[in-house]
């Protein structure tokens, strides 16, 4: 959409909208690539099967009538294919296609579904479902014995708790309907996957001309700004708090957000605890906690605020560890504050606010600038310097211990993060799945600018692989890093992720932190029984990898670039071979060994 176009709907400018128009085509599979272009789809992520026949042909037979196309990301596993649309989706906030096959490449989807869900990502999925007819009644029906297979009484049913919304690609008359209303309702915020399928018989079937109903007229719905009522109880609650804190997890989705916020915390002197789904506020501000305590002399945590103002956020804290006092209000800025998606929330909350935050936060500082009485101007201006005071004194400290990690042996995970901290441009793009090293990584590698680091916002593992790959096709000017666990590096199909880069000419680094087990599977035993048996015997069935495989190799037989690194002194000159590979258009891979769990 132009400036022009924006412009014009949101002044209500008379202007009459863009008519309909239509595209001459020969079958169905045209139609839909026709309606794919119309949306700004750049890229198919494709892992194909029988069903998928008319897409593959109709790329091909469009492009030679000159027509433009998508650009086909061959993904030999499913996952892989929607984790680069979520990637790619990170970036641009345009929602891309994944084509995958019935059913079975449905399931294939995995756990990527539940982080589109969770971690708000956009994505359209197309499958392929069984065809119609037996008896050769129509093209593309039925010739292959596993179509009878792949006939469930619910395919959609498989995505159904996962999706925003779903359909059966029936009739070719309203496919003009279905396709733009998909992607409407996948990039509306909160934004998510939608599922649609479509027979191969109904691909094939004949069409002379499909009608494009311009994006203009179905676009995703402009986000709210805040309720002003509501603002400023929210602006009165925080400017009489005496240890409010914010806590944040996806309010940087929205770059702009990232200055609203640090605006606000530093003339209220607010410190800002994150969960850090993407770079909501600058990693080395003095402001900026890394954990729930706000360990240092002058400064406060969670079980101390007298208010909380929680923004983007599933779960602010979780309550058996650690949770505000039951007399602070809870302010909450979310374009989803009511999480209905999530059966059971309990958190409770005293001021919800529907508004998309980087909108709310202008409204919510220019409220506060207004009771800036000198009083409370003053003590703002007090708590800032405090509590910047012990910011600094934390970085110092984070300094020391990561210079007492350099010359550990194995390599100390602090020393990892704090040499790639050292190595990365800070416009490098860092899509981080570290898991139960996440700590250290938020801790140590600073991250400035707003989209300069991304996670799933979501647990299911094996998204970083994929999601680099996305994210490199929408940045291709741009260093991308994928900093995985071993077991996150298995879990995102390394063979298909790296070969489909090294294809896409889409070139990242992965850092893989080996250590030769699943240490998240490994502590939650510990929790429940810290002197069980398992502890007595340091026996932990399922969990450790006594001889994993070579990673370096695998990423060689891919046609990438490999190292293993277990010196800590030849950390940086790998980490600096590994970079330069990358920067000549090779997928490298680094497998950095730590201390086995």
């Amino acid at each position: 959409m132009t400036v022009e176009d924006r412009t014009r709907i949101l002044t209500g400018s008379p202007e009459a909208p863009e008519p309909d128009r239509t595209v001459p085509v020969h079958n169905a599979a045209e139609a839909l690539i026709e309606l794919l272009i119309a949306q700004g789809v750049e890229y198919i992520f494709l892992n194909p099967g029988t069903d998928t026949a008319p897409i593959q042909e109709a790329v091909v037979a469009l492009g030679v009538r000159g027509r433009p196309v998508p650009t086909i990301i061959t993904c030999m596993y499913e996952n892989v294919a929607l984790a680069g649309a979520l990637g790619y989706y990170a970036l641009t906030h345009r929602p891309q296609v994944v084509v995958c096959h019935v059913d079975v490449g449905t399931q294939n989807l995995g756990g990527m579904v539940h982080d589109a869900l969770r971690g708000q990502g956009a994505a359209v999925i197309i499958a392929g479902r069984a065809p119609y007819t037996l008896e050769g009644e129509r093209h593309g029906g039925r010739s292959r014995p596993i179509q009878w297979q792949q006939d469930v009484p619910d395919q959609i049913g498989i995505m159904r708790g996962y999706v925003k919304w779903s359909a059966e690609l029936s009739r070719v008359e309203a496919l003009h309907q279905w396709v733009p209303r998909g992607f409407q309702v996948a990039a509306s915020e909160p934004a998510g996957p939608v599922y649609m399928t479509i027979a191969r018989d109904v691909l094939a079937e004949r069409v002379d001309e499909i009608r494009i109903i311009p994006p203009s007229r179905m676009r995703p719905a402009i986000t709210p700004s805040a309720d002003p009522e509501a603002i400023a109880q929210a602006a009165q609650i925080l400017a009489d708090a005496e240890r409010p804190i914010v806590i944040t997890a996806r309010s940087g989705r929205h770059p702009e957000a990232v200055a609203s916020l640090v605006g606000l915390a530093e003339l209220l002197g607010l410190p800002v605890l994150e969960r850090r789904d993407t770079v909501n506020f600058p990693s080395s501000h003095p402001l900026s906690l890394s954990d729930s305590a706000g360990a240092g002399e002058g400064a406060y945590g969670l079980k101390d605020a007298d208010a909380v103002l929680v923004l983007d956020h599933d779960v602010p804290w979780v309550p058996v560890l650690a949770h505000p006092p039951r007399t602070a209000p809870i302010i909450q800025i979310d374009v989803d504050p009511v999480k209905a998606s999530i059966p059971v929330w309990g958190f409770p909350v005293d001021l919800p606010i529907q508004a998309d935050s980087s909108k709310a936060l202008p409204q919510l500082r220019a409220v506060l600038e207004e009771l800036a009485t000198p009083a409370r101007h003053a003590r703002w201006a007090e708590r800032f310097e405090r509590l910047s005071a012990a910011g600094q004194r934390r970085r110092h400290e984070a300094l020391q211990a990561a210079e007492q990690a350099r010359s550990k042996r194995p390599i100390d995970i602090i020393w990892l993060a704090t040499a790639l901290n050292a190595a990365l441009p800070q416009n490098a793009l860092v899509m981080e799945e570290a898991v139960t090293n996440a700590g250290a990584f938020q801790k140590y590698l600073t991250r400035e600018r707003p989209s300069s680091l991304f996670q799933s916002g979501a647990p299911g593992l094996g998204w970083a692989l994929g999601a680099s790959i996305g994210a490199k096709l929408a940045a291709p000017e741009r260093t991308v890093v994928a900093i995985t666990g071993d077991g996150t590096f298995v879990f995102g199909s390394p063979i298909a992720a790296l070969w489909g880069a090294e294809q896409a000419k889409a070139p990242f680094l992965t850092v893989v932190l080996n250590n030769a087990g699943y240490n998240a599977s490994k502590q939650p035993v510990l929790e429940l029984f810290p002197e069980g048996a398992s502890k007595q015997q340091n026996a932990f069935p399922g969990v450790r990898h006594p001889s994993p495989p070579d990673y370096a190799m695998l990423a060689q037989s891919c046609h990438a670039y490999g190292e293993r690194v277990e010196d800590p002194d030849a950390l940086p000159a790998a980490i600096g071979r590994a970079l330069d590979a990358v920067a000549h258009g090779q997928v490298a891979l680094l497998d950095v060994i730590l201390a086995p769990i």
